[in-house]
């Protein structure tokens, strides 16, 4: 008898809640959502057709549910502007799945962080220090190495007789010079041998990058019904020993470069050294460090790295006396 009101209780309290929270706050109109799931019944598998037929019906704003979490959906370039531009700090900060908490440190990056003292000091010492001219410049030898490196490469395996005549797939030279280039600029390491043989290290960064690739996009009920997390025990544990791993690997790294650093008394160009010699002066934890060495290796460095991947492509092309470039598309 005690459990059957207990959850009668429950349901009612949650009803009474959500009752509340429509009458004190003016919602857009948006389809109709169940106790606990929401509109996650009414979810198609592409997720813009299903918005954009929801805004053919309900207009340009309108409220989903996604389980317990309300979210409002703009559709209209006027009503984007005003979200993004006219009332950006209001809404600057951006919901973090337990994943991305994870991953960021509970947004001690820059990201994920949440508007405040901590976004505008992290901003500040991307914008004046990592990402300056000056620094940048001082990175160039790395692009030069890597750029190089691939063209001798592909130069290489043309050149043997059971490749004569034969199409040769560049995604696996363009993705193996995108990984020496973005490890070199933040973990000032190449992982890898002239010869093409991946050390222990390298093999652990790429085991955590595939590890976080499954983790990151893998969609779990417990994102969107956080009442029943503890229902999903091995999913936390998996998240858990994935942090520690990570965890594990930059502090091993960044205490290579401490060593290296008091050993010779230099200091090098690429992020750890850098972030280390800032962390007192701009009052960075540890968590914060590591989170903007991974929010580096994952995304931050990406429109450098495609930028620069592009302006030394185009050199190779004046060199190699290529015809030339496909129109290039713009990244954002």
């Amino acid at each position: 008898m005690a459990l059957p009101l207990l959850i009668l209780s429950f349901l009612t309290l949650f009803i009474a809640y959500k009752l509340f929270q429509r009458l004190r706050f003016k919602l857009p109109p948006g389809p109709r959502p169940l106790p606990v799931v929401g509109n996650l019944y009414d979810i198609k598998p592409v997720l813009v057709r299903c918005f954009t037929e929801w805004s053919q019906v309900y207009g340009p704003i309108f409220s989903v549910y996604l389980g317990s979490h309300l979210s409002v959906v703009v559709n209209s370039a006027e009503l984007a502007k005003e979200v993004l531009k006219d009332n950006d700090q209001q809404l600057a900060n951006r919901n973090r799945t337990r994943q991305i908490a994870k991953f960021s440190k509970n947004g001690m990056d820059l990201i994920w962080s949440d508007y405040g003292p901590h976004y505008v000091k992290v901003r500040k010492l991307c914008t004046l220090e990592l990402f300056s001219m000056k620094r940048l410049e001082g990175l160039r030898p790395i692009r030069e190495d890597e750029v190089t490196a691939m063209v001798e490469s592909i130069f290489k395996d043309c050149s043997k007789p059971e490749n004569k005549g034969k199409a040769l797939v560049l995604r696996e030279y363009l993705g193996t010079m995108a990984f020496l280039h973005i490890t070199r600029l933040t973990f000032g390491k190449r992982f890898m041998d002239s010869e093409g043989v991946v050390d222990e290290q390298g093999e652990e960064l790429k085991g955590i990058l595939h590890n976080g690739i499954k983790l990151g996009t893998k969609k779990s009920w417990a994102e969107f019904l956080p009442w029943f997390r503890f229902l999903f025990k091995a999913e936390n544990e998996a998240l858990a020993e994935h942090d520690a791993r990570a965890d594990s690997f930059t502090k091993k790294i960044m205490q290579e470069h401490t060593l290296a650093r008091q050993k010779t008394g230099n200091t090098k160009n690429h992020f750890v050294d850098a972030l280390l010699t800032l962390q007192k002066e701009y009052d960075l934890s540890e968590d914060t460090v590591i989170g903007l060495l991974w929010l580096f290796r994952h995304q931050g460095c990406l429109p450098i790295c495609s930028s620069v991947w592009l302006s030394e492509m185009c050199e190779t092309n004046r060199v190699l006396g290529w015809y030339q470039f496909p129109e290039v598309i713009a990244l954002h």
